[in-house]
């Protein structure tokens, strides 16, 4: 899978949302990691998660040369238990479960789960002037989760499968282009941003399977890629 760093920054907070191959090395061309707030793991696939461990290391010098002090805080999903002992043993980082609910400076995160493979969550942000991002996470098409997307000033989500492989996206608990543009249609998303693509695929047949369904401004998720609400 397509794996950038996705990172939320109002006035006064910055968040990670996600932290798989590769995300740890592009991050440093944006942002200065010992500046982040937050780091939030939607679920413990190795696309989403696995570069925690080059953070880590990171994180360990900053604190040996005396560039920060504190531990960053990490939230991560519960389940599985032995993934989420073993994060919440580290130093590094101050790791708490995924909840309903919570808030870092000006932003407030509420956590949807979804129906994947393992364990996983949709993430809404909202800043204190109200602008919404949705961020699916990894999810099947199951439109009672999808319905917290509505009215989202930016839908950030998977289009993971093309249409002619629907089968396989129940399978596997994704959703195909075609079916995320329907879902920024319904929810009326005034901006749609689509991620996590699967490199055999043809990024221009991902694109017009979404546009099919979804009128809106529509763009394709690439590194240096920035959205204002």
């Amino acid at each position: 899978m397509s794996r950038l760093p996705n990172k939320i920054r109002t006035e006064k907070a910055t968040v990670l949302l996600e932290c798989g191959h590769s995300v740890f090395s592009v991050l440093q061309k944006y942002q200065d990691f010992k500046h982040l707030d937050l780091v939030v793991i939607s679920h413990f696939h190795p696309d989403h998660y696995v570069d925690l461990y080059a953070f880590r290391h990171a994180l360990r010098a900053t604190k040996m040369l005396g560039q920060r002090s504190e531990p960053l805080r990490l939230l991560v999903p519960a389940q599985p238990v032995d993934m989420f002992n073993y994060w919440y043993s580290t130093e590094e980082f101050k790791v708490e479960p995924i909840a309903c609910l919570v808030e870092v400076r000006d932003i407030k995160l509420s956590f949807v789960p979804v129906l994947h493979t393992m364990p996983g969550y949709m993430i809404v942000a909202e800043d204190q002037r109200g602008r919404r991002l949705v961020y699916s996470g990894d999810t099947d098409y199951v439109e009672e989760s999808l319905g917290a997307a509505a009215g989202a000033d930016v839908l950030l989500a998977e289009a993971s499968i093309l249409d002619r492989d629907r089968e396989y996206a129940r399978k596997a608990k994704h959703l195909t282009a075609k079916e995320t543009g329907r879902w920024a249609n319904w929810c009326r998303a005034k901006k749609l941003v689509l991620t996590h693509f699967w490199p055999e695929y043809d990024l221009k047949e991902i694109e017009a399977e979404a546009r099919s369904e979804y009128s809106g401004e529509l763009v394709l998720a690439r590194e240096g890629l920035k959205v204002e609400i």
